[in-house]
């Protein structure tokens, strides 16, 4: 069996199974193979034609079946991209999405030329964000927290492999946070719980804690906006990643509580995804 016959077979068989959220089998099996083989996606594609060691096949059905079970692809590697650098995650954790690359951008547009700011990242899960943000611009202080033990490890252990220097905090939101930021930046849950019910009555891995956001979904959101000009300094930043359907009405809410330069910004797709809003100068 070579390369190209395994890729095909993993790609049908995950095509032709009864498996939710697997709209990308191909994909999914390229990785998968790429993964068991110890290669890269290129190396890979540059070896169709070869022989596939029994071992490496094995290992790869292993994946698929895996797969075929609900797993996304990310929890069986223990590994996802994010902003060019691979972060460890399992069911702990989100999976980081690429869209939520597009808060890393504004955030360090927005922070440009600022000596030394304070940065809180909020409901970390992976930590993703804030290792990013803090690789990215050495000069920004990153703090971030997580209500979730479990995810403060994942996060401390990424922070750790990928030498950023962060101060990780176990909080329930602000319960534990003290002083003041230039910048608080989260991706909260903010699904429905009917939604989130759904998605776990279908077998989905994710945690719950890092999903569900209430009734509407803002139930953490509503807090933050409110709670966050607290642990704000004049002339700061709010930064949520939230549903598209829900922008407008973060919007309406930081512009009700407060805040100035009230602004939607869209991801990749071009969907509403961030919703930003800076404290006044005084």
């Amino acid at each position: 069996m070579t390369f190209r016959d395994a890729l095909i077979e993993g790609s049908t068989r995950l095509q032709s199974g009864d498996i939710l959220f697997c709209d990308t089998p191909f994909l999914d099996s390229s990785v998968l193979l790429a993964f068991a083989a110890g290669l890269s996606k290129e190396q890979l594609f540059s070896r169709y034609p070869e022989e596939l060691h029994s071992e490496i096949y094995e290992n790869f059905i292993n994946l698929i079946e895996k797969r075929l079970k609900g797993l996304p692809v990310s929890y069986i590697r223990k590994q996802k991209e994010f902003y060019g650098r691979d972060f460890y995650v399992d069911q702990r954790v989100l999976v980081p999405r690429p869209d939520t690359e597009c808060i890393i951008d504004q955030a360090l547009t927005l922070l440009s030329g600022q000596k030394h700011p304070d940065l809180l990242d909020l409901c970390t899960g992976s930590g993703c964000i804030a290792v990013t943000l803090k690789l990215e611009n050495p000069l920004i202080r990153v703090t971030a927290s997580d209500v979730s033990s479990d995810a403060i490890d994942v996060a401390e252990s990424n922070a750790e492999y990928l030498s950023a220097e962060v101060k990780f905090i176990e909080s329930s939101l602000f319960d534990s946070i003290s002083g003041k930021f230039d910048m608080i930046v989260t991706n909260p849950p903010y699904l429905s719980s009917r939604e989130t019910n759904g998605m776990k009555l279908s077998g989905w891995p994710e945690p719950e804690l890092a999903l569900d956001g209430g009734d509407d979904g803002l139930d953490l959101i509503r807090k933050i906006v409110l709670v966050s000009l607290n642990h704000l300094k004049n002339n700061s930043y709010l930064l949520i990643e939230a549903g598209p359907q829900q922008a407008e009405t973060i919007s309406s809410l930081m512009t009700a509580t407060g805040f100035l330069d009230v602004k939607i910004s869209k991801d990749l797709a071009g969907r509403n995804r961030i919703t930003s809003g800076r404290t006044s100068g005084s």
